[in-house]
C-alpha cells in the first residue's frame, strides 16, 4: 500500500443555517490557496452535501483522494497562503460554522476478489 491508495473522508456537522456560508468560505478561501499552493491537490477532493438536515445540522462528507491527514491539514495552507493571523481568522470562521468537531478518517482499497 502506498499513500496514493489511502482514501482520507473527513466529515463536518455545519449548522443549517451556515451551510452556504460553508460552501461559500470554501470556494472563497479553500479552493483558491489549494490551487495556489498545492495544485497538485486540486481536482483530487471533493465536497458531498447531506440531502437532509438532522438536529440542525447538515453533514458534508470531504473525499480527498491520496495522501493522510497531514497532507490535507488545512491550518498550514491557510498559513501559506494568508499569513498568520489572517489564516488564524479564517480557521475561526470555519469552526464557527460547525456544531461538532471534524471527523477524519483514513480507508484504504479492501480486494473482494
Amino acid at each position: 500500500m502506498t499513500a496514493n491508495d489511502v482514501t482520507m473522508i473527513a466529515f463536518n456537522h455545519v449548522a443549517a443555517d451556515r451551510a452556504d456560508d460553508f460552501e461559500e468560505w470554501l470556494r472563497s478561501t479553500v479552493v483558491p490557496a489549494v490551487e495556489a499552493h498545492r495544485p497538485d491537490q486540486s481536482g483530487r477532493w471533493q465536497l458531498l452535501r447531506s440531502t437532509g438536515a438532522a438536529d440542525g445540522s447538515v453533514l458534508y462528507a470531504m473525499l480527498f483522494e491520496g495522501g493522510g491527514p497531514d497532507d490535507w491539514n488545512l491550518d498550514p495552507l491557510l498559513e501559506e497562503a494568508l499569513g498568520s493571523e489572517p489564516a488564524g481568522r479564517q480557521l475561526a470562521a470555519f469552526d464557527g460554522m460547525m456544531t461538532a468537531e471534524q471527523e477524519a478518517w483514513t480507508f484504504t482499497p479492501v480486494s473482494l476478489r
